[in-house]
């Protein structure tokens, strides 16, 4: 953009600058001029500043201390201002926003002053913290005794010998050296402050609220000896309104508030606006628990009120109301991934209340993958769980259906054990780790899944959930949706939805819990094909386990697994969700070429496209672990996680009894439920040879029954109890179609289901469904 050349003027007066600049004069013309560079004039080296994203930027008063900063702090961009340091204002400051700043004033009041003023330019440019280098402390270890009037900076240290070995080991033993800055008044107040709750008023200034490391303060007025008295008083501890924030459709308004609890450690809310409403006890509740302190008077409570309602921060965040994937970025509970390029503004998870996560980390990355995960190798059921723990956050780049994977076993056959493991790649901590219980509602879930969108869930022992909500939470889990519901006035409120990936474990299978409320209700295929049911036992007489490892039993290796996850957990997603961020296209052409070559070997071929459904998703946990693998995260040979997921798939394919359409077996099933029930009390028998005993007395009819037991019996249904008794629940068309085309349901001469026959007690012949014994030989398969 142009050069600046500036020197002391004279000897006599170094302090006195001279310059020439050269830059465009107007209309295409550039020549050297002894005037300044027209405003806004840009940053000193602005092009290593645009270069180096992420860089902490060190902003010094003049060239010189620049200079001696480059030598110094090498990891830093150092930069000063394109003018006389004692008028910065005419320099554009954004290309900041974004950056880590730390000042670097001289020693002494001049020094206080331009930092003081460089603050207050930052924080207009949008730069939200800004830290100070505390010369003062750099020079006392140099052995350099200072008074307020001397000037002595970075130029002055790098003449006193002072090499950037020492300074940095200097930074690492004194965290104080680089600390947030702290302007003159705020400094001056803060001595009174902190052994008083008000502070006299100066005319230095008329903001309504003040706040600074002690707290926040309002500005209130009040009658002392007939003399209006304005003075702050301090309503709480220390709180910040770092940004406000609302939806892509300029909906659900909040605050991004910050807290600095009593052990100095900030913590971050964004709380909807919808808080303030009423007398706002639930969120100075949420406050508190986050560790604000709030006086005790009615006052303070009104106060605080004010101060979040009427703060105006400069900056604007984007909300959302889920975690997960939003276009290209991810956001986690904890933080928002997005590419190294995109400069977009920030996105923030906003709820009402902050959320009881599990997402915490523990350990480390290497030790992870040393104590857990290289022990899934020739284990197909962890290496399930570790994969499906990695498939989740795949399912938006490959528009994949949600769904879960549930181990069915008997007890301490290391079910938790597995979930424990999967869970370990995205958190734990506290009494459960990762683990959710199955033992809610599903109103109680739709918040517990949303925070999980496209991320792993973990639900163990489904034994303890209700058999009416089993189904209803295999649905809502898969489908994405909560219920809709109503507002106060009727008008149609938004429901949660999420995309989501689960494990589940227990005792029962998703068919034996609906079973459990007595009236025989079975699983529809489509819960079947959500809720994947796995045998836990892997059939190598360890339980789960196919190989210990050398470790002396299967609950040797299942404890140790459990305390190493409650150990090691939260990295490894961190380290995917980072690889899929950054190479979101890549990771999305990679995994649909696994996916659809799982597919390929391993569903039958003329499956059933129920079949090819619960393929897709095994491809899809093949393709995840593979792509871990590859991207050095799960220590695994190559092909582990394509091997792991198709004994999985293998698993659930020999347990379902074959690859037609469930809802065909289920026909079958259900009447050859209801003859196996009912064949000897409800079925009169007909013909020669037939005769009844004396003593059995036929009730409540639902046909008759001929034939013999060399050539086969009939099982002869009257219309009304074949659509009333045998098909309820059922498509009636369905089921009669399906048992003709097996050969199951005798079809009349005219090709229709039903057959013509004279039965005992009808006048002429009824039209009735005839079913044939060897339905009954079909159980046997």
């Amino acid at each position: 953009m142009g050069y600046v050349a500036r020197w002391p003027a004279s000897d006599a007066e170094p302090e006195h600058v001279a310059h020439i600049t050269y830059c465009a004069l107007g209309q295409g013309k550039r020549a050297w001029r002894m005037k300044p560079m027209p405003s806004p004039r840009p940053l000193f080296d602005l092009a290593a500043i645009l270069s180096r994203p992420v860089a902490s930027v060190l902003v010094c008063p003049d060239e010189w201390s620049m200079d001696a900063a480059a030598m110094l702090l090498p990891d830093m961009v150092a930069t000063t201002t394109a003018q006389d340091p004692k008028s910065p204002a005419s320099t554009d400051f954004g290309p900041l926003a974004g950056h880590p700043v730390v000042l670097a004033p001289t020693v002494g009041r001049e020094g206080q002053a331009w930092a003081d003023m460089m603050a207050n330019l930052l924080a207009k440019a949008g730069v939200r913290d800004v830290k100070v280098l505390d010369m003062a402390g750099v020079a006392g270890s140099m052995g350099r005794e200072l008074s307020s009037s001397d000037e002595w900076g970075l130029a002055d240290a790098v003449d006193g010998g002072l090499a950037a070995e020492a300074l940095a080991t200097l930074m690492s033993t004194d965290p104080e050296l680089i600390r947030f800055h702290v302007d003159e008044r705020q400094k001056r107040a803060t001595e009174v402050m902190l052994h008083s709750d008000t502070t006299p008023m100066t005319e230095e200034s008329l903001s309504l609220f003040r706040s600074d490391a002690t707290g926040v303060y309002k500005l209130v007025e009040r009658q002392e000896s007939g003399e209006t008295i304005r003075e702050y008083v301090r309503f709480c501890s220390p709180l910040t309104v770092v940004a406000e924030t609302r939806d892509g459709d300029g909906r659900n308004w909040g605050r991004l508030l910050c807290v600095v609890d009593r052990d100095n450690i900030r913590k971050e809310w964004a709380m909807p606006m919808e808080q303030l409403a009423g007398d706002g006890i639930n969120y100075r509740s949420e406050l508190l628990s986050m560790g604000l302190t709030i006086g005790s008077a009615r006052k303070a409570r009104e106060f605080l009120h004010e101060f979040i309602s009427s703060e105006r921060p400069k900056e604007k965040a984007r909300c959302v109301p889920r975690t997960g994937w939003h276009g290209r970025a991810y956001v986690s509970v904890n933080e928002t991934l997005r590419p190294g390029q995109d400069a977009q503004e920030r996105l923030l998870l906003q709820t009402t209340v902050p959320p009881d996560h599990p997402f915490r980390m523990a350990g480390d990355l290497a030790a992870w993958q040393d104590e857990i995960a290289r022990y899934a190798i020739g284990n197909s059921r962890l290496g399930l769980a570790l994969s499906a723990a990695f498939a989740a956050p795949l399912l938006y780049p490959l528009d994949a259906e949600g769904g879960g994977f549930h181990l069915r076993g008997g007890s301490s056959t290391g079910k938790s054990t597995a979930l424990a493991v999967g869970g370990s790649v995205w958190g734990g901590g506290g009494l459960n780790g990762f683990l959710r219980t199955w033992r809610a509602t599903s109103n109680g879930l739709e918040g517990v899944a949303a925070l999980h969108c496209d991320a792993l869930l973990c639900l163990d022992e489904m034994g303890q959930v209700d058999g009416r909500e089993a189904g209803a939470i295999a649905y809502m889990l898969a489908n994405g949706s909560g219920k809709s519901r109503a507002g106060r006035t009727g008008e149609a409120r938004s429901s949660a939805s999420w995309r989501v990936l689960f494990l589940s474990s227990g005792e029962v299978g998703l068919a034996d819990k609906l079973a459990d409320d007595g009236r025989g209700r079975r699983a529809a295929a489509g819960q079947e094909v959500r809720i994947v049911d796995i045998p836990a036992d892997a059939g190598a007489g360890f339980g789960l386990f196919e190989n210990l490892h050398a470790f002396g039993s299967a609950d040797a290796f299942a404890r140790h697994l459990k305390s190493a996850a409650a150990r090691h957990y939260g990295h490894a997603s961190r380290a995917f969700l980072k690889v899929v961020v950054e190479r979101f296209d890549d990771i999305q052409q990679e995994a649909r070429f696994l996916c659809d070559r799982f597919v390929r070997d391993h569903c039958p071929e003329g499956a059933d496209g129920q079949i090819s459904r619960v393929a897709a998703r095994f491809g899809l946990i093949a393709a995840a672990g593979e792509i871990a693998r590859d991207a050095g995260i799960l220590p695994w040979p190559e092909g582990e996680a394509m091997r792991a997921a198709g004994v999985c798939f293998n698993g659930w394919l020999a347990q379902r009894g074959g690859i037609e359409p469930a809802e065909e077996r289920d026909a079958i099933a259900r009447v050859r439920h209801f003859i196996e029930l009912h064949g000897a009390s409800r079925f009169e028998l007909m013909g020669a040879g037939l005769e009844p005993h004396p003593d059995m007395r036929v009730t409540h009819r639902a046909g008759f029954r001929a034939g013999d037991a060399a050539k086969g019996y009939e099982y002869i249904v009257l219309p009304e109890v074949w659509k009333a008794d045998i098909c309820t629940g059922m498509d009636v068309t369905f089921v009669t179609k399906t048992l003709a085309q097996r050969g199951f349901l005798r079809v009349g001469s005219d090709g229709k289901a039903q057959t013509k026959r004279r039965l005992p007690g009808f006048e002429g012949p009824v039209r009735c469904y005839v079913i044939r014994s060897s339905i009954m030989g079909e159980a046997s398969h």
